[in-house]
């Protein structure tokens, strides 16, 4: 059984690298591997940082118009106010 699993293995290895296929050492192995991991990182942290940026970007203008809203009304007020007081002559 060892030999046949052995000989299919053989041939198919032989196979493989008469139609062009180069077989890869381990370290070229490796060296994909890592190239894939290191890609995969890559968007990953790009795809993280566009989050972060937009949320970011989305809880910085809440704050600027929840301001811009506190100001037009301090605003308001005291244009009410100042209409509402007698004018000195």
């Amino acid at each position: 059984m060892k030999k046949m699993l052995l000989g299919l293995f053989a041939m198919a290895t032989l196979g493989l690298a008469s139609c062009g296929e180069t077989l890869l050492t381990p370290e070229q192995v490796q060296a994909e591997i890592t190239k894939g991991i290191d890609a995969g990182k890559a968007a990953i942290v790009t795809e993280e940082s566009a989050a972060c940026d937009a949320s970011f970007t989305a809880r910085v203008d809440e704050q600027v118009a929840a301001k811009k809203a506190e100001m037009d009304a301090m605003k308001a007020a005291e244009m009410e106010a100042m209409k509402a007081a007698p004018k000195k002559k």
